[in-house]
């Protein structure tokens, strides 16, 4: 064997050896961490998720309060309202007790009359319509509540004659008759001095003696209304109306 082969012999063992080392003397490379990496994003979101969760509970618990309180609130206010509204409504009707400063006002018939035993005509009668033209009066001067002999009068009040008797709320009342009102009793006496006043009325007191006397009073009850309702035209009400 030449010397040249020898020497290309020894080379190539060298460099076979050479590459044998170098390659059990490399490190194993190391896996990518990518997919714990996705693990560990997805937990942090599930953790914030949850956090979120339990914030959005607390205020959901915290508005239902604030929600219940505000309709215990507004039941409040509601129960209220129809309370004021109903009391307000009882008291236009006349259902409710009523006192304040006022007058009292009778008309009697002529002493010398018999109502048991005259005719209807009698001048001297005070007639059911001297009592409605009276309370019309009142009403036109704004009084605030009118009774006649412990008759409350209402709108819906009738002041009829049977007879030789007046009926008021399908009560038979007698003379003397005591119309009694909570309302300015100056103004009201004003209005009684003009001759246009009440002038059928006025007549017949300086005429046919039918008694008729006016005091101012500083405390004038006014009782409940007890007679009926006609309730062919009654509705109920709804929120919108009231």
């Amino acid at each position: 064997m030449s010397n040249s082969i020898k020497i290309i012999s020894v080379c190539t063992g060298i460099f076979v050896g050479v590459l044998m080392t170098v390659q059990f003397r490399t490190s194993t490379p190391a896996a990518s961490s990518y997919p714990l990496d996705q693990l560990e994003a997805q937990k942090q979101l599930i953790k914030e998720y949850i956090d979120e969760e339990a914030v959005l509970k607390s205020r959901i618990s915290l508005l239902r309060d604030k929600i219940d309180t505000s309709l215990k609130n507004n039941e409040a206010l509601i129960k209220t309202s129809n309370l004021e509204t109903l009391n307000r409504l009882k008291a236009s009707m006349g259902l409710t007790l009523k006192s304040g400063e006022g007058f009292t006002i009778e008309l009697n018939d002529s002493p010398f009359i018999d109502r048991d035993n005259i005719p209807k005509e009698e001048p001297g009668l005070v007639y059911a319509a001297d009592i409605r033209d009276l309370v019309n009066l009142l009403r036109s001067h704004k009084v605030e509540g009118i009774a006649i002999n412990g008759q409350r009068v209402i709108a819906a009040s009738t002041i009829t004659s049977v007879g030789n008797t007046v009926m008021i709320n399908n009560s038979h009342l007698a003379p003397p008759f005591t119309v009694s009102a909570i309302g300015d009793f100056d103004s009201l006496m004003l209005r009684l001095q003009d001759p246009a006043t009440l002038t059928d009325l006025q007549k017949r007191v300086t005429e046919n003696g039918i008694r008729f006397s006016i005091q101012k009073s500083p405390y004038v009850i006014l009782p409940v209304y007890n007679g009926l309702f006609h309730t062919n035209f009654i509705q109920a009400a709804t929120n919108e109306t009231i």
